[in-house]
């Protein structure tokens, strides 16, 4: 599963899959500049705080980011 097809399916909010195209590029472009998994953690609970003025459970944020970092390692972008 590419990092994409993972976020689409990431519904912290309920909102429907694939209903967060402005976050999900942001998070994409985090990608970049983070290779671990608390930092990039925490800044995609900036992404939804500042779209949605609260964030999604820190676990789930961790397991997101723990699986965008394993996918980055074994998926091309």
């Amino acid at each position: 599963m590419s990092s994409e097809e993972l976020l689409k399916k990431y519904d912290p909010f309920h909102l429907g899959e694939g209903n967060y195209p402005t976050e999900m590029s942001a998070i994409l472009n985090l990608l970049t500049v983070h290779d671990q998994i608390s930092p990039l953690a925490e800044a995609i609970g900036i992404v939804f705080e500042e779209s949605f003025d609260e964030r999604p459970d820190q676990q789930e944020l961790i397991l997101l980011a723990t699986n965008l970092l394993l996918c980055e390692d074994s998926c091309e972008l």
